[in-house]
C-alpha cells in the first residue's frame, strides 16, 4: 500500500464515522417517535373515598381512618420506553386492544370511562343504601352492560335509559320479556332510548344466546335507577372507570353508620360493584397494590378474581385481602382492632 493510499484512507475515516453516527441518530429519532401497540401501566394517585361522599338531611359519621381508592396511570410507549418498562417491576405493558375499542379516539375513550364512573357511582349508592335497609323506588331502566360483538353494541350505549321496546313502555326490568315474545334470532326490534337528554329511536337486530342456542337476546344487562330517600352523591373528581365501586360503597355504609369500619386504620381497595353487591375484577391490580402501600395502607381489599395477580406485585408488608362480595369486605373490616 502506498503512502498516498494510506493518507486517503486516514482522511476518509472521519467521514465514515460521521455517516455511522448520522444513521444511529436518525434511527434513534425514528424509533423514539414510533408508538407500539402497548400501554404502560404505572401506579397512579390515591384519594380517600370517604371524602367523595356527600349527603344531606341525615346523620353523617365520617370515618376516623381512611378508605383509599386507587388509580392507574396509562401512557403510550415507544421502543425505548417499553424497554425501560420491561425491567421495572412496578410497571406492566398491556396491549392497547385489551383497553381501547377498535378505532376509538382519545375523546371517545375518555367519555366512555367517565360514563363508567357515573354508572359505578349510581350502583355504589344503590347497593350501600340497600345494605343499610333503605327502600329504593325504581325510576328508570338503564343499560348497565353491553355484550361485545352483537348488533346492539353498534346502536346502544352504556347509560342509555330504555323508554320503549316495540311500542311498549318500559317502566321496570320486568317489562322486557313480554316485549320480546314471539321474536327470533335475526329479527329486528324497535327501541327508544334517552341519551344525553334526547330521545333516540334505534333498530336492534336480535343475537343468539351463547348459553341457549336458538334463543334470541338483545345483548344488554339492565338495571333500575332508583330514587334515594335523601340527597346523596359521589364526587370523585376527574377519575374514570368503574374500579372504585366497592370502596365508594364501603365509604357510604361507613359514613351512614355509627361506629367505625376502618377502626382508625388506613385501608385501600379496588373492585367494581354490581347491583347484587358482587365485587368484580379490574385492571392494573399490581400497580394498585404498589400505590396502596406507598400511601401507607395496611391492607388492600382486592377482587377475588385478581388475587393471584395481586400477590405478584412489588410490595413489602401490605396485606392483600381477597373479597368476592360487599358483605365479605365489610365482615373483614369488622374483625380489625382499633389502631
Amino acid at each position: 500500500m502506498s503512502t498516498e493510499d494510506t493518507r486517503k484512507r486516514s482522511a476518509s475515516w472521519p467521514l465514515y464515522l460521521i455517516g455511522a453516527l448520522f444513521v444511529v441518530g436518525f434511527s434513534s429519532v425514528v424509533a423514539w417517535n414510533i408508538e407500539l401497540p402497548y400501554l404502560a401501566y404505572s401506579a397512579g394517585p390515591v384519594s380517600d373515598a370517604g371524602d367523595s361522599v356527600l349527603v344531606e338531611d341525615i346523620d353523617f359519621y365520617p370515618p376516623d381512618g381512611e378508605l383509599l381508592m386507587l388509580t392507574v396511570v396509562t401512557q403510550d410507549v415507544n421502543i425505548f420506553e417499553a424497554a425501560i418498562a420491561g425491567v421495572d417491576p412496578t410497571i406492566d405493558l398491556v396491549r392497547k386492544q385489551a383497553v381501547r375499542r377498535e378505532g376509538e379516539t382519545d375523546e371517545e375513550y375518555r367519555n366512555r370511562v367517565l360514563q363508567q364512573m357515573d354508572d359505578s357511582n349510581y350502583r355504589s349508592i344503590a347497593v350501600a343504601l340497600a345494605h343499610l335497609g333503605y327502600e329504593l323506588v325504581p325510576t328508570e331502566v338503564v343499560i348497565n352492560e353491553l355484550v361485545e360483538e352483537v348488533p346492539a353494541a353498534d346502536v346502544l350505549q352504556l347509560g342509555d335509559t330504555v323508554l320503549t321496546v316495540n311500542g311498549r313502555d318500559i317502566e321496570s326490568v320486568d317489562d322486557f320479556p313480554p316485549a320480546l315474545e314471539g321474536y327470533e334470532v335475526g329479527d329486528t326490534i324497535d327501541m327508544t332510548v334517552q341519551r344525553a337528554g334526547s330521545d333516540v329511536a334505534v333498530e336492534v337486530e336480535l343475537a343468539e344466546r351463547e348459553d341457549e342456542p336458538g334463543a334470541p337476546m338483545i345483548g344488554i344487562v339492565l338495571g333500575e335507577l332508583t330514587e334515594p330517600p335523601f340527597p346523596i352523591e359521589i364526587r370523585a373528581g376527574d377519575v374514570g372507570g368503574p374500579s372504585a365501586g366497592m370502596m365508594h360503597t364501603i365509604a357510604i355504609v361507613d359514613s351512614l353508620t355509627e361506629g367505625e369500619l376502618t377502626h382508625g386504620r388506613v385501608i385501600a381497595g379496588t373492585g367494581t360493584i354490581d347491583l347484587d353487591g358482587n365485587v368484580g375484577s379490574i385492571g392494573g391490580i399490581r400497580q394498585k397494590v404498589v400505590a396502596a402501600e406507598a400511601a401507607g395502607a395496611e391492607y388492600i381489599l382486592v377482587p377475588e378474581a385478581n388475587y393471584e395477580s395481586a400477590l405478584t406485585a412489588e410490595r413489602d408488608d401490605i396485606e392483600i385481602v381477597p373479597v368476592a362480595t360487599l358483605d365479605q369486605a365489610i365482615s373483614f373490616l369488622e374483625t380489625l382492632e382499633t389502631a
